[in-house]
């Protein structure tokens, strides 16, 4: 068992400690991936409160040097710290109320018997396992088109490339129209797997200030009069982790500094069809600038992986032959039964069920939650509870995950560790139904209490 050895150091014992860590790391005596012993454990060896370990960690986490992985333990930081470590229901604690991963609301998923059974009538079912062009069937490509018009986008089928999702189109705008040493503008806290995409092109995610709405367009002029950004990645309608949502007037200002000065947008509206409010996408706006990103994983099912990619004029090909690179093409299987939903209107049914249900989770939330300060949207997933000073976020997630309840630091979602933010958010999709929802929230109550 790692032991810190705190005789060359001075001041209160949990900075010693602390210090002990940053020594080893830099001494390369424990590396990235190391697990460090238990609070209590480690407290127990070296003679000092549990409390002081929890104060040690949580210092060593604020400069960068361990992560945080909920429900597991602290781990030595690599250069990646910051970024997530996807955690699975099947992989989380046992008996646990998992509120950490925003799944869609799996009970209300399509039935996929009824699928095949379509599918077993289908004449040419052979040619589903056929090669077909990287962006997509012609016919796939032209019912996206139709599907995206309750996004409030009129586009035409060459101007849409089909994706395994939305976590892939943005794999795939990266990949094909930045560069490693690009900067792209994010908000302040942003969508953890863009953190993870960012790091993995060599990309560097420059951190703006944000409001009830999301970004700021003033904090986002200041930022491009002082780096040369290549571009800006945000969620307009239910920004994740916030639950912001852009007005009509911030969208069109977002546009305008990005015309201006001449960066791209990546507008990711993976929540949109769950908001009850919608407005024009920044696409709208600005078409000859943005990627817009559409995916039916949080509305309709994830396990197909199926989206769609919207694009500016020219940028088809260049974005095509990325795919093509490192998949050739998504499954046409998968195509065709996402297509047959939208045409028995599966989808849209999928997606209203699936709203019925959010909105009466969110309904406990706020009973429960009453009190406290928190963001929400009456249909999203997920809720941001801003934490007394008494708790940082790191530690209440810890705490929370000893009770019986997996929550999400910020530290998955900020881009700087100065951040002043200090929240979590609930994943109130997670549970499997409003009984165990309403036992998780019951703990965190308790926890704040």
């Amino acid at each position: 068992m790692w032991l810190p050895d705190l005789d060359c150091f001075e001041g209160p014992k949990y900075k010693m400690i602390a210090d002990a860590i940053e020594e080893d790391i830099v001494k390369e005596r424990i590396s990235p991936g190391f697990q460090l012993p238990p609070h209590r454990e480690l407290a127990d060896r070296l003679g000092v409160t549990v409390g002081t370990v929890t104060r040690a960690y949580s210092e060593a986490s604020k400069r960068g040097l361990l992560r945080g992985e909920t429900g597991r333990g602290s781990f030595v930081a690599g250069k990646g710290f910051g970024e997530p470590f996807l955690t699975h229901a099947e992989e989380s604690l046992k008996n646990a109320v998992d509120m950490g991963m925003t799944l869609p609301l799996h009970h209300l998923d399509p039935p996929m018997s009824q699928a095949f059974a379509y599918l077993a009538e289908e004449n040419d079912l052979q040619g589903l396992l056929r090669y077909y062009p990287s962006k997509g069937r012609l016919e796939d490509r032209e019912i996206g088109a139709r599907w995206l018009t309750r996004y409030f986008l009129e586009v035409k089928a060459d101007q849409v490339l089909i994706t395994a999702g939305g976590q892939n189109a943005l794999a795939l705008v990266l990949g094909s129209i930045f560069s490693a040493g690009d900067s792209i503008a994010v908000e302040k806290v942003t969508y953890p797997l863009f953190k993870t995409l960012g790091r993995r092109f060599g990309i560097k995610l420059v951190s703006v200030e944000m409001d009830e709405e999301g970004m700021l367009p003033e904090d986002l002029e200041r930022i491009a009069r002082t780096h040369k950004l290549k571009g800006i990645y945000c969620m307009p309608t239910c920004h994740n982790p916030t639950a912001a949502s852009m007005s009509a007037e911030r969208r069109r200002a977002i546009a305008e500094i990005a015309e201006k000065e001449e960066f791209f947008v990546i507008e990711d509206d993976a929540y949109a069809l769950l908001s009850k409010d919608q407005f024009l996408p920044i696409f709208s706006i600005l078409p000859d600038r943005t990627f817009y990103v559409a995916s039916f994983s949080k509305a309709v099912c994830c396990g197909l992986r199926y989206g769609y990619l919207v694009l500016p004029a020219g940028y088809l090909k260049r974005v095509e032959q990325c795919l093509a690179d490192v998949m050739w093409m998504v499954s046409p299987l998968s195509a065709k039964v996402m297509n047959h939903w939208i045409a028995n209107g599966v989808a849209d049914k999928t997606i209203r069920l699936k709203k019925e249900e959010a909105r009466k989770r969110n309904q406990v939330a706020k009973e429960i939650l009453a009190g406290h300060q928190f963001s929400m949207q009456d249909t999203g997933y997920f809720v941001w509870l801003q934490l007394p000073e008494e708790w940082n976020s790191t530690d209440f997630a810890r705490e929370a995950s000893e009770h019986g309840v997996i929550v999400t630091p910020q530290d998955y979602f900020t881009v700087s560790h100065a951040s002043s933010i200090n929240a979590v958010r609930i994943a109130l999709s997670g549970p499997d139904d409003v009984v165990h929802l309403r036992r998780g929230l019951e703990i965190v109550r308790d926890l704040l209490n």
